[in-house]
């Protein structure tokens, strides 16, 4: 069983640097980096002084006006896709590697009201059933005005709810909206990205290779304890971006289209540091960390008992779905939990020795025994 389970991976997932993805990564990290610091601060990691050099190059490449675009567009919530959704899932839908500027040639081509509908999607995904209503949304996405309609009298996802006038904004105004998000993405490569795009391209292809070498030693080993992941969820080809600007996480992409289902994964150039072996003061350090925020205690408490599905998790503890993706991705850097697929869902399961570890280590830190 396992040997079929890693010859399913082997021929199902590759290495490639997708320049497009860095590309609007790169305009999301950017857009969202007081809350990516702030994740950088509670994990323990500082910022490769690469990306942080590329940052302060960005502000101080952009206009006032530029930059206030790149926050309508993308400055929302980085795990939760909002009016952004519509760049990824024109770039990670294919299987193809594409650069930036072809991407941004294609993307001019697709109609504006089309683009706008997926923006709601992006906004709405966790909330879409409250929004349509029984509507089917294969039939509303194709009218801009019942969207509008629909989106006025629906309040989005906490984490994103400073996307809903800009938003309405949206689609009022289509054909501006892609005149403004167009000028945005051209100005962005012409300005910023390409005096950088080199130096991340290397930057990747230098790794790629150690993650590679990992994967082909373990394949199963692999996804889950560095991509932190249910290795049976990639039985369709997907391909891992291994992501300089990004630094740190695990982004699972896939979209179903009239071609084959593809997936991407934007993975953190620095994941084996994050998910690997750390000193016994830090794994204390950030064990207590974990707990400062009582809805990370709560999660580990429902898992005690059994397994339970993301949904499950936001219904008891009062979150949103997002917000269970960013408690699990702090309680998976401690290694503390694992996702196995059962019955179609994707299940959290509590990892009891290790919580005991943690503990003993934490004891051991504390009373200096």
């Amino acid at each position: 069983m396992e040997d079929m389970l890693n010859k399913t991976l082997l021929t199902n997932i590759h290495f490639a640097y997708n320049e497009a993805i860095e590309f609007i990564v790169t305009m999301g990290m950017l857009a969202c980096e007081g809350q990516l610091i702030a994740m950088a601060e509670d994990y323990k990691i500082e910022l490769d002084p690469l990306a942080a050099s590329i940052h302060e190059d960005a502000r101080a490449r952009l206009s006032p006006h530029s930059y206030r675009e790149l926050q309508f567009f993308f400055g929302y919530n980085f795990f939760h896709k909002a009016l952004d959704f519509v760049f990824y899932k024109s770039i990670c839908s294919y299987s193809e590697l594409q650069s930036a500027e072809a991407w941004i040639n294609l993307l001019e081509k697709r109609p504006a009201a089309e683009a706008v509908a997926e923006m709601v999607y992006g906004v709405y995904h966790d909330k879409l059933d409250e929004l349509l209503g029984g509507k089917d949304w294969e039939i509303v996405k194709k009218d801009v005005s019942l969207l509008a309609e629909l989106v006025s009298k629906t309040k989005p996802q906490p984490e994103v709810i400073e996307a809903h006038g800009p938003l309405l904004e949206c689609l009022s105004h289509p054909e501006e909206t892609k005149l403004r998000y167009m000028q945005l993405l051209r100005q962005f490569y012409k300005d910023v990205f390409v005096f950088w795009k080199d130096s991340l391209r290397s930057e990747s292809e230098l790794a790629t290779p150690r993650y590679k070498e990992l994967f082909l030693a373990n394949p199963e080993r692999f996804i889950r304890d560095i991509n932190k992941n249910e290795p049976a969820l990639y039985d369709f080809p997907t391909t891992f971006h291994i992501s300089f600007i990004s630094q740190i996480g695990n982004h699972f992409l896939s979209f179903y289209t009239e071609a084959p289902r593809v997936g991407w994964v934007i993975f953190g150039i620095y994941n084996d540091r994050a998910f690997g072996p750390a000193a016994e003061r830090e794994k204390a350090e950030l064990f207590l960390k974990a707990f400062s925020d009582k809805r990370r205690l709560d999660f580990l408490l429902l898992l005690r008992h059994r397994p339970h599905y993301g949904q499950e998790i936001a219904a008891s503890l009062g979150i949103t779905p997002a917000a269970v993706n960013y408690h699990a991705n702090f309680l998976f850097f401690l290694d503390l939990i694992e996702l196995k697929r059962e019955d179609h869902r994707l299940y959290y399961h509590l990892h009891i020795d290790k919580l005991r570890e943690l503990l003993a280590i934490t004891t051991k830190v504390m009373l200096d025994e």
